[in-house]
């Protein structure tokens, strides 16, 4: 499922959903891969991750729906991804 294809077939509350499934998903893997590396609990990305996408008063959510937009032919966890590691790195 592309980006474009999510804006077009998805109401707005199905698009949430979705997005913030990528979003947590991604924090949890990054959380995983952080702890497995360090050898200890470390939530410093997966925390970077949820701040960058559930603070900000839905202007994260905003900017990626234009990111879709832009890129609708990248699917959706390929846009967000892009943008998490300018924002919180690997």
């Amino acid at each position: 499922m592309t980006g474009e294809l999510i804006l077009e077939k998805m109401d707005l509350k199905e698009r949430y959903a979705y997005v913030s499934g990528i979003v947590t998903g991604m924090a949890y893997a990054r959380f995983r891969k952080d702890t497995l590396a360090s050898g200890t609990r470390d939530e410093r990305g997966m925390n970077c991750i949820h701040d960058w996408y559930f603070t900000g008063e839905g202007r994260t959510f905003l900017m990626l729906e234009e990111a879709f937009r832009k890129n609708g032919q990248y699917t959706p966890s390929v846009i967000i991804a892009s943008l998490l590691k300018k924002e919180c790195g690997e």
